[in-house]
């Protein structure tokens, strides 16, 4: 059932219930459009409030070490194009005579190292929506508008409370206890393939979270390790990795899981090539 996000029942965190998905009417099926207002750029971004994350910076802060989670710009350097043919990362280094100076210039697709994935960047594929309702032609008005563009995410910056969900491991521990006689693998975690559409089912989450001993709280950034980055060739083989140019996404959630996104998560970042499927 929909109506309109004015008419729907909202928890004490502000969000509908998962079967009142969509908010309005006509919208794509279990999109929560309008629920930050009709002109939103933010998403689940407006959960990351500066409470939650001053909070998060309070409780969770302890060793002040910080780790990079990017891979790097240059990793494909030895390949003739990047993952599905998208232009590779360059480097124009240059000195500046006759003063001691270096200037470099970069050209490159985002899309082939680590990146965030902008409300306009993948649509809904049989409505040609983006969030919203945002249309292509909206996007491409005037040779380019801002419409649901990072710079709304980048007034702020995407600061919050980041939970670590190691499925890999977890997945690879699960079948090392289950290699015992009398015990049935389960081919779903054994099978489970990279660079084929793969879903990882709640009950997964939730169990590695568990086994973790992790709690999520309502706005987390949830990082979820696939271990994508294992089932590449070395470096120097990465040509030889056939990828179709536009494939199925190979991580993709069922509607319980991504009513786990709608009911808590500020945010989702994996190791996974490309997250866009529903």
């Amino acid at each position: 059932m929909s109506g309109s996000p004015a008419a729907t029942k909202l928890n004490e965190n502000g969000i509908p219930d998962f079967e009142s998905l969509p908010l309005r009417e006509g919208d794509p099926k279990y999109s929560a459009w309008g629920l930050y207002g009709d002109k939103d750029g933010l998403g689940t971004l407006n959960r990351l409030t500066d409470d939650r994350v001053a909070e998060a910076a309070k409780n969770e802060i302890k060793t002040g070490v910080r780790i990079s989670l990017n891979w790097p710009l240059n990793a494909q350097k030895d390949s003739d194009s990047g993952f599905f043919n998208r232009k590779l990362f360059h480097q124009d280094l240059f000195a500046k005579p006759p003063r001691c100076v270096n200037d470099d210039v970069w050209t490159f697709n985002t899309q082939v190292s680590s990146q965030w994935d902008g409300l306009r960047h993948f649509a809904y594929q049989k409505e040609r929506l983006f969030y919203n309702g945002v249309t292509m032609e909206d996007i491409h008005e005037d040779g380019g508008s801002g419409v649901n563009g990072i710079q709304a995410w980048a007034q702020k910056g995407i600061v919050g409370r980041g939970v670590l969900v190691d499925h890999h491991s977890w997945r690879l521990e699960q079948i090392n206890k289950k290699q015992q006689p009398n015990q049935e693998l389960d081919p779903r975690l054994v099978n489970f393939d990279h660079f084929a559409t793969t879903p990882i089912p709640l009950e997964d989450i939730r169990a590695c979270l568990e086994s973790q001993g992790t709690e999520i709280k309502f706005g987390d950034i949830l990082f979820i390790r696939s271990g994508s980055l294992f089932a590449l060739p070395p470096p120097p083989l990465f040509p030889t990795l056939s990828l179709p140019p536009y494939p199925g996404s190979p991580l993709s959630f069922a509607p319980t899981s991504l009513s786990l996104y709608l009911h808590y998560l500020g945010t989702l970042l994996t190791t996974s090539p490309p997250t866009s499927s529903i």
